[in-house]
């Protein structure tokens, strides 16, 4: 399923930032033990929270899923399944060539490098190549608010991948990342990502309707707020036990490996930034 959450990871989740925490203080100054042991472990605010990851990103580990970072090995696969209208309707247009698709992948590695933003591909149990797409990045390196955005094939629409993958990049997120809060702008029409982020714990902030710089008129979108709190006290829903959506996973797979042939690499790469849900790429 395409969901596009301005993530989003804000779906469009709001920007990876550093955080930091308050001076420790003893009689009223500074203690120096507690300053560096928080100095040690705290990004400043003047870096990103993701600089800790420019060397490269651990892969996640969910029941159903695997979250590593997309490789060249993701370009034909995730190419021919985001070929799906379904699948890309709501989102900014996806790369529309192998050799940009390619340019997306090297990109996404050049952000993360410069600590401006991570690219995860959701490999679902039984697949080595990724069938998804979970980005989060920041917008203000002053800000501990992130932005996150995401992505996946319509044959593993319904099967308790994206609840899987999504909880897993949440949770490095929040837990890992220091991220404060995740924001997701989505199409007002994308009403299945609506669903997908509502069931994780994200609370409905805002409409948002506003022209481009160029006076065209843009789809009305709705700002998704999720912060800690509220996504480790959400209600779980009893469908989604891993044991119960294997089997539909495995079909899931199956239907993909069935349309994906072997194919080599892109034979030239073309520059291509992309942001799942930046709304300037939709016009």
């Amino acid at each position: 399923m395409s969901l596009h959450v301005p993530i989003g990871v804000a779906v469009r989740s709001s920007g990876h930032e550093q955080w930091f925490s308050g001076d420790r203080r003893l009689n009223g100054t500074p203690s120096q033990d507690g300053l560096k042991a928080e100095m040690s472990a705290t990004p400043l605010r003047s870096e990103s929270m993701f600089k800790r990851w420019t060397d490269g990103l651990p892969p996640l580990r969910g029941e159903l899923v695997t979250l590593r970072e997309v490789a060249a090995s993701d370009v034909y696969p995730l190419s021919t399944l985001f070929s799906d209208r379904a699948v890309t309707a709501h989102m900014a247009p996806p790369p529309p060539t192998l050799a940009k698709f390619a340019g997306f992948v090297e990109w996404s590695l050049e952000e993360r490098k410069r600590g401006h933003g991570l690219c995860f591909g959701i490999v679902p149990d039984g697949m080595t190549s990724a069938v998804g797409i979970l980005q989060v990045r920041a917008l203000d390196p002053e800000s501990s608010s992130a932005e996150w955005g995401f992505v996946l094939s319509s044959h593993f629409w319904s099967t308790g991948v994206f609840c899987d993958a999504a909880s897993v990049v949440v949770d490095f997120a929040f837990t890992t990342v220091r991220v404060d809060r995740l924001e997701a702008r989505i199409a007002l029409r994308n009403r299945r990502a609506h669903a997908a982020v509502q069931k994780l714990g994200a609370r409905l902030e805002s409409p948002i309707e506003t022209p481009s710089e160029q006076g065209i008129p843009r789809d009305p979108e709705l700002l998704w707020i999720l912060r800690e709190e509220e996504w480790r006290n959400r209600a779980h829903d009893p469908r989604l036990r891993a044991c119960e959506a294997r089997p539909r996973v495995q079909r899931a797979v199956d239907a993909v490996e069935s349309v994906l042939q072997p194919i080599g690499s892109a034979e030239t790469v073309e520059p291509y930034p992309l942001f799942l849900f930046d709304r300037r790429r939709r016009e």
